[in-house]
């Protein structure tokens, strides 16, 4: 990993920090500014100090390449997707796995919402409200939409002429 600083003249690099032998395939910055997670080809993800260019601790758990990184906006988290459809979420604290879901579809990048993560999940009284209100808005434009009738033509084919005469459905 390369740090540049774009207000000296010099194209060369202020820092160079280096983690294993394998090409690294994704990159995040964290909420704090001061280090960058880093993953690579074999699943290994490490936290890398911009300050000193050290590796900081390694995060565990993948098991094939990483595909994408994302450090949360505000909370010291970072979620990872690799190709073993998984989708992690790890604390950059204590380095711990906090989540693990398996997704069926073949994972190749991420995105955290910018709101704050809540505790209450699906059960909270704020998420139910706002829901009840859009299905109360969803039923009152569907009850006021008029009820369209096709009419349906048949046809009836006669022996002779080869005449088609067409009829309406419900009509003589």
């Amino acid at each position: 990993v390369h740090v540049f600083d774009p207000s000296t003249p010099q194209r060369r690099p202020v820092l160079e920090a280096e983690f294993g032998e394998y090409p690294l395939t994704a990159l995040s910055l964290s909420a704090s500014g001061d280090t960058v997670v880093v993953g690579n080809t074999q699943g290994q993800i490490a936290l890398l100090d911009l300050r000193k260019g050290l590796v900081r601790g390694c995060l565990k758990g993948l098991s094939g390449g990483v595909r994408a990184l994302q450090c949360h906006a505000s909370q010291p988290l970072v979620a990872s997707c690799g190709l073993d459809r998984f989708l992690r979420i790890h604390s950059l604290k204590d380095r711990k796995l906090q989540h693990k879901v398996y997704l069926k579809s073949r994972l190749n990048c991420l995105l955290l919402a910018s709101r704050e993560l809540q505790g209450g999940g699906a059960g909270s009284s704020a998420d139910g409200g706002a829901e009840q209100e859009v299905k109360e808005e969803e039923d009152e434009v569907w009850n006021s939409m008029e009820q369209v009738e096709e009419e349906v033509m048949k046809r009836k084919a006669t022996g002779g002429g080869g005449e088609e005469v067409k009829r309406k459905k419900g009509g003589d």
